[in-house]
């Protein structure tokens, strides 16, 4: 699972980033959104892309970043010129290890409302996107792609086992066991997922901490690339 790399560079041509995906020997990759940014050069961005597609299937749902730029569509048409999936309110049912799972992607809510820059977006014709789902196969595990994760009992009300969001960049500044974050988007201060994983109703959601390095000081607060192991049972 990968977030908020926001045309960051890990090494020449993304080489420190791809050595530790690689070294997970990944199923699947799947990317949460703000990937590539609106101000910052897209250059790093595609160098990481190009390259994904060869390691394992990839998945892609858009941040508000995307919406923030000049033109989404575009960079939307780049990613799946990757060989990489963008689920805009969308879903694929696939087989991983001989396990049916349902993948499925919501267009960040800044996708919503007059798309002005720096606008956050419609939540309630976000909360509407999310009624698409209510029909998804009943007989294989769900997955949601979603860039925020204040919206958590939202996603609780629809078919989804797994939600992976970004979007909060870990609250910028942690003191682990006292404060998971400081400040995060949409959230304020002391945000309640910052990062890491949150059990609501028979739902999990996992938020990654994110890859973004600026000018922006993270304390305690690395940069992460989150694993994510999904185990069943001899009943299913």
């Amino acid at each position: 699972m990968l977030s908020d790399l926001h045309s960051g560079t890990y090494g020449k041509n993304q080489r420190q980033l791809l050595y530790h995906i690689r070294e997970q020997l990944p199923d699947l990759l799947l990317l949460c959104g703000d990937i590539v940014d609106d101000k910052r050069s897209q250059d790093s961005a595609k160098q990481l892309l190009e390259q994904l597609a060869d390691i394992a299937p990839c998945y892609y749902v858009s941040g508000n970043h995307e919406f923030w730029s000049d033109d989404p569509e575009a960079i939307f048409q780049m990613i799946e010129g990757y060989g990489i999936s963008v689920l805009r309110n969308a879903y694929e049912t696939i087989t991983v290890n001989d396990v049916n799972l349902t993948i499925c992607g919501v267009d960040d809510p800044a996708a919503y409302g007059n798309r002005q820059r720096r606008a956050y977006g419609d939540g309630d014709a976000y909360r509407s996107a999310l009624e698409k789902f209510d029909t998804l196969p009943d007989d294989c595990f769900t997955v949601l792609l979603a860039h925020r994760p204040e919206y958590i009992a939202a996603y609780a009300e629809h078919p989804f086992d797994l939600t992976l969001c970004g979007h909060a960049h870990g609250g910028q500044w942690r003191i682990p066991y006292f404060m998971n974050g400081l400040i995060a988007p949409n959230q304020g201060w002391f945000p309640k997922y910052a990062g890491g994983q949150y059990v609501y109703g028979n739902m999990t959601e996992i938020v990654s901490r994110g890859l973004a390095r600026d000018w922006k000081p993270r304390l305690f607060n690395p940069p992460e690339l989150v694993v994510v192991y999904v185990e069943g049972t001899a009943d299913g």
